[in-house]
């Protein structure tokens, strides 16, 4: 059967899904990272997020929803980061609810040391990107923010669809 509804995007579409289904394959797998040390994707991207927006002092929720993933499973994720000494947790002395996350020294120096790699790895498809337009990227960013809210099983607007 051929999905016309998809139009000239099929393609695009087919390759986005190919890549969520082999990234999220991969997702219980830890790799290690020398020094014995040893992260989950999703640790790892919570190392990341914490490094990319240090000094926003975002709220981990707020981090949680900037990675896609549930409050609880960051949560997870964080206390694992903690457990190792790669991210530190503050309380704000404001609002003593609110946890802040900064990266350690160890967490800072891992993510230098283990960046390098997965830079090399993805070059060929940045180099892809690097020859699009900057209001090229913009339109991909918002092609894939539309696509995630269709898959954000908490938005609403999928009301054609009914839980069984």
């Amino acid at each position: 059967m051929k999905l016309e509804w998809m139009g000239e995007n099929r393609e695009i579409v087919r390759a986005l899904i190919r890549y969520a289904n082999l990234y999220a394959h991969g997702q219980g797998e830890h790799l290690a990272y020398g020094d014995g040390e040893a992260l989950s994707p999703p640790e790892w991207q919570t190392l990341e997020c914490v490094l990319e927006f240090e000094g926003e002092n975002f709220n981990m929720a707020t981090l949680a929803e900037k990675l896609g993933v549930p409050a609880s499973n960051f949560s997870k994720y964080v206390k694992t980061l903690v457990a190792k000494g790669l991210v530190e947790r503050y309380q704000r002395t404001d609002n003593r609810k609110e946890i802040i996350l900064l990266p350690s020294e160890a967490g800072r120096a891992l993510y230098e040391k283990n960046s390098a790699p997965l830079a090399r790895e993805w070059a060929p498809a940045f180099r892809l990107l690097d020859r699009m337009t900057p209001a090229d990227r913009q339109r991909i960013r918002e092609f894939l923010e539309e696509m995630a809210r269709g898959v954000d099983l908490g938005d609403r607007r999928r009301s054609f669809l009914k839980r069984v």
